[in-house]
Parts: structure tokens; C-alpha cells; sequence
């Protein structure tokens, strides 16, 4: 059955209802996506606390270098110290606002894995390397 203009509008006035050319809808985070981060948001300080006690005992294997060990090594213990509660601090911050605009967020929890790694693997190469 053809609709009928709306009293007011002329004949050949197209009738509202959607536009053509209008964004795409983005994906909404699915209550998986949200549980799954939810858990690694909290499952990730443990990791952090481990890593950072790793970084503090990574001191002992400065003791045959003695005072003076060189600037790597007086880089590479507060990098082990730090890093992983600094990437857990930005990926959980950005994670919490995806959250909040109902976005994918699981995959940023993921990404500060990755580079909380990189970072922690680096300063440990760093470190053994220098103090030989």
C-alpha cells in the first residue's frame, strides 16, 4: 500500500525515514568483550606485582659491577620497576572509556600486554647485557 504524504507537505515531498549516505553504526562491545576485560583489568596488577618484584631482585645482579655500573643499568631497573604499572595505569584508563562508549575494548588490554612486554623484555636485555 503506497503511503500518503503528511497533511502540510506538497505531493512529491520525499517522506523522512533514513538518509542515505549516513555513517555506518560501529560495533558495539559484546558482553564477552566486556567480561574478558574486566578480568584482565583485574588479573593484570598481579602480573604487574611481579614484574616489578623481578625488577627489585634484578638488583642483585649488580652486585659484581659494584657502585658503579653505568648509566644502562641505572636505566634498566627503574624501567623494570615502573614500566608495567605505568602501560597497566594507560591501557586500563583507555580500556574504562571504550568501556563506557559500549566500544571493543578487549584488544587494548591486549595491545598494553604486548608493549608492557617489549618494554619489560628490553630493560632486561639491557641489564644483562651491561652487567655482563
Amino acid at each position: 500500500m503506497p503511503r500518503s504524504t503528511p497533511f502540510g507537505f506538497p505531493p512529491n515531498t520525499p517522506l523522512p525515514g533514513p538518509r542515505l549516505g549516513t555513517a555506518p553504526q560501529r560495533p558495539q562491545g559484546s558482553p564477552a568483550d566486556r567480561a574478558i576485560t574486566i578480568v584482565l583489568m583485574c588479573l593484570a596488577p598481579l602480573v604487574c606485582l611481579g614484574a616489578s618484584f623481578w625488577g627489585f631482585f634484578s638488583v642483585m645482579a649488580t652486585a659484581s659491577c659494584g657502585s658503579d655500573c653505568g648509566g644502562a643499568v641505572n636505566m634498566a631497573i627503574p624501567l623494570m620497576i615502573f614500566s608495567p604499572w605505568v602501560v597497566w595505569l594507560i591501557v586500563t584508563i583507555w580500556a574504562v572509556v571504550r568501556l563506557a562508549r559500549r566500544r571493543p575494548a578487549v584488544w587494548v588490554m591486549l595491545l598494553g600486554l604486548g608493549v608492557a612486554t617489549v618494554i619489560y623484555v628490553a630493560a632486561n636485555i639491557m641489564l644483562f647485557t651491561a652487567v655482563g
